[in-house]
């Protein structure tokens, strides 16, 4: 009789509080109901905005600019193809590429026979446009004397040009060379037994040559031999011509490259 009345008793202590953990429970579940219900519109405006609304501006601006450098776009300057006649270069110039190459033989092979034998490359990028000369390098206009304007002397951009001639079963040189004002300045000559490495751009081959030898510092060469290596380049083509030639075409490609991407960037907005 006891035992009856001590689990009955035990009984109404549980049920109370499993009463309240039930009822706990359904005041928690109406809660999270109201967190998906405001997810919904979230997702929906955000895919209403993903359009945005200044495309139509940009657009428009992209248009305004494109229409005004077309407008002043010029035909391909003569003095391209005065150069490459007169200096008997190849140019490899391939549109939304930042690199431009120059070929060319040396000796009696004619050019639409290009051979590993004696073929010459300049390479050259037109990023370096992006090299002129900051306005503190430049003469101060105190110092400029009244009625001399015309006399002032035009800075142009430095161009990093690299020369790798190669010989068929000799390996490759590569020199390094900085064209501005007219002249070619030798930064460095290095020398390479297969001339693949000389000319792939991979990483692969860009980390080999990391670890070989350089050559030694151009400038603290025998004046002489310093010369003769200007000579040997002159002779075959890097000359005062392809000093100037240089940054006037990395001028009238950058506008080309410029218009191009006026007109894809307009076209993918308006997409």
């Amino acid at each position: 009789m006891s035992s009856q009345l001590f689990r009955t008793s035990l009984r109404a202590l549980v049920r109370p509080s499993l009463a309240k953990n039930v009822v706990a429970v359904s005041r928690i579940t109406p809660r999270v109901m109201p967190a998906f219900q405001v997810a919904r519109p979230f997702s929906s405006t955000f895919a209403r905005m993903s359009t945005g609304s200044v495309d139509s501006d940009l657009v428009h601006k992209l248009d305004e600019e494109l229409q005004y450098e077309k407008s002043n776009e010029e035909s391909e300057p003569e003095f391209i193809k005065e150069f490459l006649e007169a200096n008997s270069f190849k140019l490899e110039d391939k549109p939304g590429v930042d690199e431009v190459s120059l070929t060319r033989t040396f000796g009696n092979e004619k050019l639409h026979k290009l051979r590993d034998e004696g073929r010459i490359r300049v390479l050259f990028s037109i990023s370096d446009i992006n090299n002129t000369p900051s306005e503190g390098f430049l003469p101060e206009d105190d110092m400029i004397e009244p009625g001399n304007e015309e006399d002032e002397e035009i800075v142009s951009f430095p161009v990093r040009a690299s020369v790798t001639i190669e010989k068929d079963g000799q390996g490759a040189v590569t020199i390094d060379t900085v064209a501005q004002d007219g002249e070619i300045v030798i930064e460095s000559v290095m020398y390479y037994k297969d001339n693949k490495l000389a000319n792939e751009q991979s990483a692969e081959a860009d980390w080999q040559r990391r670890g070989l030898y350089i050559g030694p510092q151009f400038s603290e060469l025998d004046e002489n031999l310093q010369q003769l290596y200007e000579r040997y380049l002159e002779e075959r083509g890097i000359n005062s011509a392809l000093a100037n030639f240089l940054p006037d075409y990395i001028e009238y490609k950058e506008q080309k490259e410029y218009i191009q991407w006026l007109d894809n960037m307009k076209k993918f907005v308006a997409a």
